[in-house]
């Protein structure tokens, strides 16, 4: 399984997952971040490696092809649902179907109707200034998180909303830069690897899309935000130290002298 979010910024939009794919009791680390450029899109997915490479597939045609290029760069939001949500939908129900020996009603057990290739997919788009954002869900739900800006996946995503929730005081009252972004989601999917157990691993995968094109960042690149993190950790360590309640001793020295009386 895996971990991934969704982030809307005031002038981009970002996606980040971990590496972590796993079959049966076997792992391997995989990029689940993608870019479309043609599109001004990027997405990520949690679940079976196989449905996430054969939606690949399809966005990358549907976007070879210009099917889609006018609805994502207008953007036209009711055409992004309509037209390429479906794409997707219809590509899981048909990797679904596949699924031996029990094909698309398929599930784990009687009491926990699980379809084995179960998979989630957020997909952002950025262009004219303008985000969206569409959780196509494993069961073919279509939700929309613009308004929200956030979103995660994935059998971890509980851990990831809960830490996102606790770096909501970075972006309340102001709007969320690309550049600070890149940080919150990099921490959230950090913490989210250290303390799930729930088959995630690092290294981080960050995704982006601006005014600039919608790229996946380079290795080089997610390490300077590492660094950057651990410098924030730091500075959170030494602001909490500053705000430590004064011991008696450091209140005693604070109490005026008063003269005696005459």
């Amino acid at each position: 399984m895996t971990v991934a979010i969704g982030l809307v910024c005031s002038d981009g939009v970002i996606v980040a997952s971990d590496s972590m794919a796993s079959s049966g009791n076997t792992a391997r680390p995989i990029c689940k971040v993608f870019a479309v450029p043609e599109l001004g899109v990027v997405w990520t997915a949690a679940g079976a490696v196989f449905v996430i490479e054969e939606v690949e597939a399809v966005v990358l045609k549907e976007a070879r092809e210009n099917r889609v290029q006018a609805i994502c760069r207008a953007p036209d939001l009711a055409g992004v649902r309509t037209a390429l949500a479906p794409k997707i939908t219809d590509k899981m129900k048909q990797c679904y179907g596949a699924a031996l020996p029990f094909g698309i009603n398929s599930s784990l057990s009687s009491t926990v109707p699980q379809h084995p290739f179960n998979s989630d997919f957020l997909l952002l788009g950025w262009s004219r200034d303008t985000p969206w954002f569409l959780e196509v869900s494993h069961d073919g739900q279509l939700n929309w998180h613009t308004s929200n800006g956030f979103a995660a996946v994935g059998s971890g995503g509980e851990f990831a909303s809960v830490a996102q929730g606790l770096m909501k005081h970075y972006v309340e009252g102001r709007e969320l830069s690309v550049d600070d972004g890149l940080l919150v989601a990099y921490r959230t999917i950090e913490t989210t690897c250290e303390v799930s157990s729930h088959h995630v691993g690092l290294p981080v995968w960050l995704a982006v899309s601006t005014a600039s094109g919608a790229r996946v960042l380079e290795r080089a690149e997610i390490d300077e935000i590492r660094d950057t993190v651990l410098g924030w950790k730091q500075l959170e360590r030494e602001t909490l130290a500053a705000l430590r309640t004064p011991t008696v001793e450091d209140a005693t020295d604070t109490v005026p002298v008063l003269p005696p009386d005459v």
